[in-house]
């Protein structure tokens, strides 16, 4: 029975009856298999312990032990979760890949995962060589989920994965031979290593300067030439952006050259030229603007480290076209060594050594042997597009498939279409007329014409319906497909579509790797009502699942960075929730905060609402939050009620009170403060400003000056953000200003400021000087509060 079936008749009703079943028939694969799904679909919470035992079952069949996961995953609790990742962890026999697979697309994005993850591999069942496409695309959208932390974070989930991995790629025995240190049977892990150094890579984190991650970068190439074609070819972006960063450029460099030197010395050679590891193309690259850095090598190294710069001197210098300038440069970096001056001579006017002879021999062999890969992956493909080109109705009709169902072909040419590798957007298949010129226009249609059909077949699952989102099939990406094409290609999409198609078009929405589909402003302009009750209840179960540290970077995260036209529409919903419930998770809060004050909502129904949490909140750790919106919507009730809130806390809840208030208010030096203002004012400025030094001593501040990189803490940003209140008040003009910052000369609570308040009250009189000229009324209110 299909998925779209058993949804219909899936309810929380029929728990009573599953369970029953599932006791009467647990050990019946093929029952169970059905009953799972029927489990996870009706949110069945009191069948998931019978289902934990099947799940846990290593005797069980895969299918069986699958839908088992995946209620226990949909409808479980946290602890039977947690439970069962340590209990399959834990279990020493080999683990099925397709059951592996479906646990890793449960996975949260956290170290804890990552460790439990690591643990599995080692006794994952053997791999089978062209065979892991399952288990390994699970884990290339595991390393997408994984967050690029700060640098000075503890916990760094993307780089614990990239050290566990190099831990099985470093396994004896190795592919091959020597030079190529990648173990034999864990080399199907590369490509995933790979592209989660690519994500450090791309986001300059100092973990991919780690030995682990550099060996992944050392050791791909080799690998890559060793084995060619057999290599799932993870398409990264390291060839550019690795040359880019000259610090990761010269590790990399460095250490493959020490690599490669190891592995000679072991043979009884030495290395005294880059040759031997330039030719297996690894990431590094050197260019004429490097020459310099190159040359100062040949300077400050030592040994045959001299001259390996020197060969790399020297190649720049050829690919350059042999700038005459630089010939007499290489001539004096080495004239402090005669050797070494022949060296350069002779490498003018190179003749082959007998190892280059060898390794070029050794080059025509491998490329020999690629190439005769290559050959048989064409024919093969050949066969394959001239089948469907003499049957292009296979594609839209294939034999023995349900409408919604995915095809072998369907699945190819999906491929073909986005030129595999990782995607960033579901929508990246829907450039069908690039098949065209391989497979003919029919074939392109047909294509095409399917995965129009398919959307509207298929029915995706949704998160508040026990679905999880970290894990894609592709036939729902061929679904996406083909609604991102109609879209795309009818400009009355929207105006063309029922109620119910739009309906379970909206069903889609949420599976976005990026944001939304490029379609849904437009088709929701044509169905708000559908499309407000699709957001919504995808909404309303993110806030009510929003526990712990982690945010589900769901709908929520998405409403606010990539829809801000939505805000005003969803703002009444959010902040109905937030007046009844509380958000356990900060990120979501804040979230949530930021859509209401984009939304346009009015000052004094946020300032209430404020009010209200500000006082009654159970949450501790979220009251500065609830403050900082109140003093941003009502500061003239809002700052009274935070100075008697200060005063009744210690010293040390205070100072940490105030700190989180003040970063919430004015934001860190990345934004995200509040937006609404009232607070902008000279006399309330001035008044946050003493409150803040008297909590947020200047005695204590963080001076960062003339001491390297690092990443602010709260107390960096909050002595940030005290600051900031009075750059605030200089910059507002008027009298009100300048009779705030005068007095700010003898109440400031530190002494040393007091004659700085005294020099920037004067800036702000000569910047009013040269305003238009005050009228009567202004000279007379000045008057009144300087003689007040």
């Amino acid at each position: 029975m299909e998925n779209s079936a058993i949804e219909r008749i899936a309810t929380p009703d029929l728990a009573t009856d599953a369970l029953a079943l599932l006791n009467e028939h647990r050990d019946n694969d093929h029952v169970l298999f059905f009953l799972g799904r029927l489990v996870w679909q009706g949110e069945m919470a009191s069948c998931a312990p019978t289902l934990f035992d099947i799940a846990a079952d290593t005797s069980r069949g895969k299918y069986a032990r699958i839908a088992a996961i995946r209620g226990v995953m949909a409808v479980g609790d946290e602890a039977l979760k947690d439970k069962l990742w340590k209990i399959i962890a834990e279990d020493l026999g080999p683990l099925d890949d397709a059951v592996f697979a479906e646990l890793i697309g449960w996975a949260t994005p956290t170290k804890t995962s990552v460790a439990l993850v690591l643990r599995m591999l080692a006794h994952a069942a053997p791999h089978e060589r062209f065979n892991e496409r399952s288990l390994s695309s699970s884990l290339h959208q595991f390393v997408d989920k994984l967050p690029v932390m700060a640098d000075a974070t503890e916990d760094h989930p993307l780089g614990y994965l990239v050290e566990g991995l190099n831990v099985f790629l470093n396994r004896a025995p190795f592919v091959e031979r020597g030079e190529c240190h990648v173990s034999e049977e864990f080399a199907w892990l590369m490509p995933i290593a790979l592209h989660a150094v690519d994500r450090l890579v791309a986001a300059r984190s100092a973990q991919a300067l780690t030995p682990a991650a550099i060996a992944v970068l050392c050791n791909f190439p080799a690998l890559r030439f060793q084995r060619g074609g057999d290599v799932d070819d993870y398409r990264s972006a390291l060839d550019k952006n690795v040359p880019r960063w000259a610090e990761l450029n010269e590790l990399l460099y460095w250490n493959s050259i020490a690599v490669c030197r190891a592995y000679r010395a072991a043979k009884g050679e030495t290395l005294t030229d880059d040759w031997p590891a330039a030719f297996l193309g690894q990431f590094w690259r050197f260019g004429a603007e490097d020459f310099e850095r190159c040359l100062e090598w040949v300077a400050s190294k030592e040994g045959d480290d001299r001259s390996v710069a020197l060969s790399r001197c020297l190649q720049i210098y050829v690919d350059a076209n042999r700038p005459s300038a630089w010939l007499a440069r290489l001539h004096a970096a080495v004239t402090d060594d005669i050797a070494l001056a022949a060296t350069l001579e002779a490498r003018l006017d190179p003749k082959p050594s007998p190892a280059m002879v060898r390794m070029d021999r050794e080059t025509r062999r491998w490329k020999r042997e690629s190439d005769a890969r290559e050959r048989k992956q064409k024919k093969d493909r050949g066969d394959w597009v001239r089948a469907l080109i003499a049957n292009p109705d296979r594609v839209l009709h294939p034999a023995g498939f349900q409408p919604g169902e995915f095809s072998s072909d369907h699945y190819h040419l999906l491929e073909s279409v986005m030129n595999g590798g990782v995607t960033t957007s579901r929508e990246d298949g829907a450039n069908w007329r690039t098949l065209i010129a391989e497979f003919g226009e029919p074939v392109a249609r047909a294509f095409r014409d399917a995965a129009i059909a398919h959307w509207r077949a298929y029915r995706p699952t949704l998160r508040s319906e026990g679905g999880e989102t970290g894990s894609t099939p592709y036939s729902l990406i061929f679904a996406m497909t083909g609604l991102a094409i109609e879209a795309a290609e009818d400009s009355a999409f929207a105006q063309r579509l029922t109620e119910e198609e739009a309906r379970h078009a909206f069903r889609y929405v949420t599976w976005e790797l990026n944001g939304f589909p490029t379609w849904f402003e437009t088709l929701y302009r044509a169905f708000p009502k559908t499309g407000f009750e699709a957001v919504a209840t995808e909404l309303v179960w993110e806030l009510e699942h929003s526990v712990g540290e982690q945010p589900l970077h769901y709908i929520l995260h998405d409403i606010l960075y990539h829809t801000p036209w939505l805000h005003s529409e969803v703002a009444p919903l959010v902040q109905d929730w937030l007046s009844t419930h509380e958000v356990l998770n900060d990120n979501a809060l804040r979230y949530c905060l930021n859509i209401l004050a984009g939304s346009g909502a009015a000052p004094d129904v946020l300032g209430a609402l404020a009010a209200k949490k500000a006082s009654d909140t159970v949450l501790e750790d979220q009251r500065p939050r609830w403050f900082a919106l109140w003093v941003d919507t009502d500061s003239a009730a809002a700052i009274p009620a935070l100075e008697r809130h200060l005063e009744v806390l210690s010293q040390a809840d205070a100072s940490t009170f105030a700190q989180l208030f003040i970063v919430a208010l004015v934001g860190d030096r990345h934004g995200t403060g509040t937006r609404v203002g009232a607070y902008r004012n000279a006399d309330d400025l001035k008044r946050l400003y003493l409150l803040m030094h008297r909590f947020v001593r200047a005695d204590e501040d963080i001076d960062r000056t003339n001491k390297g990189v690092y990443s602010p803490t709260l107390r960096d940003n909050a002595q940030d953000g005290r600051n900031a209140l009075f750059n605030m008040l200089v910059d507002v003009p008027g009298c009100e200003a300048y009779a705030a910052i005068k007095a700010l000369e003898k109440e400031h609570p530190e002494p040393e400021y007091r004659r700085w308040m005294a020099v920037r009250a004067s800036e702000r009189a000569t910047q009013d000087a040269d305003e238009p000229l005050w009228t009567v009324e202004q000279v007379r209110d000045f008057s009144k509060r300087r003689d007040g």
